[in-house]
């Protein structure tokens, strides 16, 4: 089985994007499509847009369709749905490919709140048909969070940070010790990922506080300084203060990024300026990294494990 994924990406995240793919696909992607011999959950991406189960492919559209009546290809409720990623869509071309494929499909068609929508595609001198599984965006209402803060991460850039982190396997035990109005926590217990959430300011604890019980998620955060963190943890994302909500000096950012190799064996960390031999000088080995960019702000985005 083969399986064709689309991505997409703002203006600046590119490189994140690309880095999360890394770690879900092991691909280093050239473009915004690729093919792949498994299916990841579409939603577990804010990058990826859709996802087609390849079931028919060919080199040419009315083989395609032959393909899929000598296959007797069949859905449910169905609904045939052109999309063309080269050139503009002309309407009357894709009114006769989505005929063409739907009267050779066996079963019902519904045009309205279908059951199954059928994707086809013409890519690489191949066209392509099955099942189209689209992302449903569920993570875009996190980003109306009753408490927000101007400087946080936003909850794409956090969803994207977890998948860094966790890679395949979601089986994890993770921390954010530092973890603001709680974006990256929402991020997580969403994707059923074990995570507990800790920050030195009470106030900011209370806001991660609201924003969980807003959504309807266990209260998983604490107040506290991760020195005096004990559990140890499989991975932490780190967004490292920066001196906004609370002050913040380089010392204090280095004795963080030391007590996170304490408590975690991987780490992504998060930092407005490149501290890699920070980083290294605590036992960390960084095995990727990227720069995610708004205007002229740059965040420098780190993925390490304990050497």
């Amino acid at each position: 089985m083969m399986f064709f994924y689309y991505v997409n990406f703002p203006d600046g995240e590119k490189e994140l994007c690309l880095m999360e793919l890394r770690r879900l696909f092991n691909i280093n992607l050239d473009g915004k499509y690729f093919f792949y011999d498994e299916y990841i959950d579409v939603n577990r991406s804010p990058y990826i847009k859709y996802c087609i189960k390849i079931d028919a492919i060919s080199e040419s559209i009315e083989d395609l369709a032959d393909i899929i009546e000598k296959k007797k290809i069949k859905y449910d409720d169905y609904k045939v749905q052109y999309i063309s990623l080269i050139e503009r869509m002309d309407l009357n071309k894709k009114h006769k490919i989505e005929s063409l494929i739907g009267r050779n499909i066996e079963g019902e068609v519904k045009i309205h709140n279908p059951k199954t929508k059928v994707g086809v595609l013409d890519i690489e001198q191949k066209w392509v048909a099955g099942e189209l599984i689209k992302n449903s965006g569920k993570w875009h209402e996190h980003d109306e969070k009753p408490v927000q803060y101007c400087n946080s991460l936003t909850a794409r850039v956090s969803r994207a940070l977890v998948n860094i982190a966790t890679g395949r396997n979601q089986n994890i035990k993770m921390v954010d010790p530092c973890c603001g109005i709680g974006t990256v926590v929402l991020e997580a217990l969403s994707m059923g990922i074990d995570i507990k959430g800790y920050d030195i300011n009470n106030n900011v604890v209370k806001g991660a506080k609201n924003n969980l019980k807003y959504f309807g998620y266990p209260d998983v955060v604490s107040c506290s300084d991760i020195k005096d963190i004990a559990e140890k943890f499989d991975a932490a994302i780190v967004d490292l203060p920066y001196g906004v909500l609370s002050v913040t000096t380089r010392e204090i950012q280095d004795e963080i990024i030391k007590n996170t190799a304490r408590i975690a064996k991987r780490a992504v960390f998060v930092t407005l300026e490149d501290m890699q031999e920070n980083i290294k000088n605590v036992g960390f080995e960084i095995t990727d990294e990227c720069r995610l960019r708004k205007g002229k702000f740059i965040r420098y985005i780190n993925l390490c494990e304990i050497s």
